[in-house]
């Protein structure tokens, strides 16, 4: 019918062409050139860089290196160790383990109390341990101190070689008390005294009461000499009978590093560390690959002792990290492909270099290091395949480049059909060298036009990909080229396939008189067809309008809500934006004022709608029976709405009628209001969609409008769409694509992503 309609139309003008004939026979068009232009596509290229770390600690338990970030690897581990030493322990002589007793220090008693120290190895005292209790208000000092051993008398000499206040609170009730030296005591193996020195108790001002446990019986060390000090000398006072005392104290002496069975915890694994060749020293190598996934990586240090270990430390790293580069691919018709890398070099610590393996089907052109030609400065194997830079000429701030080209790949583009008209459906198919990578559509007209945006980009999906595309109406006669670029990430390829349009009805010069002579019944015909065409294209509009209003509608939307009338309560509600409000004060507030002038849309014996203004919203309330149902709106609605509004209170009352009528505060009954919902307003259009594989046969123009939204979350790198974005891919609303659009949801191609 519409082809008869054009028919009648095209003669009733003809009139009209017929001046003008004479002047198109002689006008010729140009066609595009097929040579000459380029698509410039962005890429990304992963490319590896290595470094190598080395330094030195002094005196440190564990091992802590720092990388560049956690995403580097270690290759290569070399720790050598020196000086190693136990580090700081608590070593008990004499401990609760007999029967105990007390020595008194006060100034009516003795003043002073020592206890004989054995040292078998060169040692570092830094305080002990004493066990004891304070009775009264200590005004005058006591001290800690060791001192030299006088071998003839078995008593302290008067040689202090460290020395602290004592540190016992008279409210301190604890075991033991810890007495921490002015300075470390660096004692030779030997006999000293821990002396506890109350010599300044020589008045009766300070009363206090010091008192210091000892083992009377059972001691671990009989042979331990116990001196008292009366305030003018030190006399023996006993054998086998000392007080109790813990040193804290560090051997001072080197270790072989097997002899304490010395690990290293390197990602929940033990390394024993070997001996070096001097006592004291040792090391690890390890060749494989170590992934610590932190910046910071710790490696703690075990041993078969008590103490912890301290040592010196030397050790290399070789490190390995993997980065992107930015590049793009420039794609020229019986020319190479031309890629461009630009890498962005910056140097972690010695040794620094960078290695890119490049794709088998490149030729490297060119290595640029601020725009300077340094490709016989780096190494290029054409055999491996790599390009390795060297650490001598990575430089700070310097921008690089690696220029590479490849072959234009061969592929099919499958044109059955060489002449088309304006208003036809283009379709071709297009054999992709592999299954993957994209498919880009230029469409060139007639004047060379035609780069300024591709016409549809396709993920290659399968062997034979389809392309449709729509031939305008105004299209101009001529040559037009389909220009099909395909790339990966590390080849491409440009085809062309030229086609003509040619313009239909084309007047034979011999039916001139004919046309002529039927003037005044052609004049009939184009009045006629006038109207014909404006009553066709009134329809169009109406029905341009009801889709285009359908979609606004539902995307100013931003709360429905269904309340009963007696209690009002709410019975279901649905946020379809992100603005909250409190519904029922909307509702009060609009029952309130209902009588005082508020617009009434519609009004018959079951139902009538009220609207209001408030703020930057428009708020409708629809009462039907039992029920009331709220709206709020950023716009005011179409007539269509409200009318889909009614329709959907009587699909409410007939299936929930009852149900609201009997509401006490139950709200499981209604979850199925969500499908009314979208079945009469479809609110799945608001949300962020999906597109759902299913086992349905889709139309042309619907897989046409998949593509479009898969084009777009693969250009937004994202799982979903909106379908604004969708409907703005045309520069103008197209009533056709949004009615697509719906029947894809409807048949859940498309389905919310909530």
């Amino acid at each position: 019918m519409r082809r008869q309609i054009h028919i009648k139309f095209t003669i009733g003008i003809f009139i009209t062409l017929i001046f003008i004939l004479g002047f198109l026979q002689n006008i010729h068009f140009s066609s595009a050139q097929s040579n000459g232009e380029t698509l410039t596509l962005l890429s990304s290229f992963e490319m590896m860089e290595f470094s190598e770390k080395t330094e030195s600690n002094k005196s440190i338990s564990s091992i802590e290196i720092s990388l560049p970030s956690e995403t580097w690897n270690i290759t290569n581990l070399e720790l050598n160790f020196s000086d190693i030493r136990l580090g700081k322990e608590i070593k008990t002589i004499e401990d609760k383990g007999g029967e105990q007793d007390i020595k008194t220090i006060s100034w009516r008693d003795y003043r002073g109390f020592a206890v004989q120290i054995n040292i078998t190895v060169p040692t570092i005292i830094f305080g002990v341990y004493l066990s004891g209790y304070v009775l009264g208000d200590p005004k005058l000092p006591l001290y800690v101190q060791i001192q030299g051993y006088d071998i003839d008398n078995d008593i302290p000499d008067e040689n202090i070689l460290g020395n602290s206040y004592l540190n016992i609170l008279p409210e301190d009730n604890t075991t033991w008390h810890i007495q921490t030296f002015d300075d470390e005591v660096s004692l030779s193996p030997g006999q000293y005294f821990l002396v506890i020195n109350g010599s300044e108790l020589d008045t009766p001002f300070d009363k206090t009461e010091y008192n210091i446990f000892n083992n009377e019986s059972g001691s671990t060390n009989g042979n331990l000499y116990t001196s008292k000090f009366d305030g003018a000398q030190w006399s023996v006072e006993d054998i086998g009978k000392p007080l109790l005392y813990k040193l804290i104290q560090r051997v001072n002496t080197s270790f072989g590093p097997e002899e304490i069975n010395m690990t290293a915890e390197i990602k929940g694994d033990y390394y024993p560390i070997l001996n070096g060749t001097t006592l004291g020293t040792g090391f690890l190598t390890l060749n494989d690959t170590i992934v610590p996934s932190t910046d910071l990586f710790n490696i703690p240090i075990k041993n078969s002792r008590v103490a912890e270990i301290i040592f010196n430390l030397s050790y290399s790293v070789k490190l390995q990290n993997s980065f992107f580069s930015e590049g793009n691919v420039l794609i020229q018709e019986d020319l190479e492909n031309t890629w461009t890398l630009s890498p962005n070099i910056n140097r972690f610590y010695s040794n620094y270099s960078v290695k890119f393996y490049y794709p088998s089907s490149w030729e490297i052109l060119m290595v640029k290091k601020n725009n300077i030609d340094i490709s016989l400065n780096v190494s290029i194997d054409p055999f491996n395949k790599f390009v390795f830079i060297p650490n001598n000429i990575i430089t700070v701030d310097s921008s690089w480049e690696i220029i590479a080209s490849s072959p234009n790949v061969v592929f099919d583009v499958n044109l059955p059909v060489l002449e088309w008209e304006p208003g036809q459906e283009l379709q071709f198919t297009v054999n992709a060298p592999i299954a993957e990578g994209n498919l880009t559509f230029f469409l060139i007209n007639p004047l060379g036009f035609g780069y300024e945006e591709p016409i549809e980009i396709k993920e290659v999906t399968s062997d034979e990909i389809l392309f449709s595309y729509i031939i305008p109406s105004n299209s101009r006669k001529g040559s037009y080229i389909v220009k099909m670029y395909w790339n990966n990430a590390t080849d491409a390829g440009v085809q062309t396939q030229v086609f003509t349009i040619v313009i239909p009805f084309v007047l034979d010069p011999m039916l001139i008189v004919i046309i002529v002579g039927s003037i005044a019944i052609v004049s009939i015909a184009v009045f006629t067809t006038y109207k014909v065409i404006n009553n066709l294209k009134r329809k169009h509009e109406a029905y341009r309008e009801a889709i285009f209003n359908k979609y606004i509608d539902v995307l100013n939307l931003e709360y429905f809500i269904i309340i009963h009338k007696k209690s009002g309560l709410n019975v279901y509600e649905q946020i379809l934006a992100s603005k909250t409000i409190d519904p029922s004060l909307i509702s009060g507030f609009l029952e309130a004022i209902r009588t005082f002038g508020i617009e009434l849309t519609s009004a018959d014996k079951q139902s009538q709608t009220i609207k209001l203004d408030y703020q930057q919203s428009k708020i409708l309330m629809s009462e039907f029976k039992s029920f009331r149902i709220l709206l709020i709106m950023k716009e005011n609605p179409s007539h269509d709405f409200l009318e889909s509004i009614k329709e959907l209170s009587y699909d409410i009352d007939n299936k929930y009628g009852n149900l609201i009528e009997s509401f006490k505060g139950n709200l499981r009954n209604f979850t199925g209001i969500k499908d009314l919902l979208e079945q009469h307003l479809q609110t799945s259009l608001i949300y962020p969609l999906q597109i759902v594989k299913k086992d349905v046969k889709l139309k042309s123009d619907e897989k046409s409008i998949v593509n479009r939204a898969k084009t777009i979350m693969k250009r937004n790198n994202m799982d979903y769409f909106i379908v604004t974005n969708l409907l703005s891919v045309r520069k103008e609303f197209d009533a056709k694509d949004a009615e697509i659009i719906l029947n894809l949801i409807k048949k859940k191609i498309f389905q919310p992503k909530i």
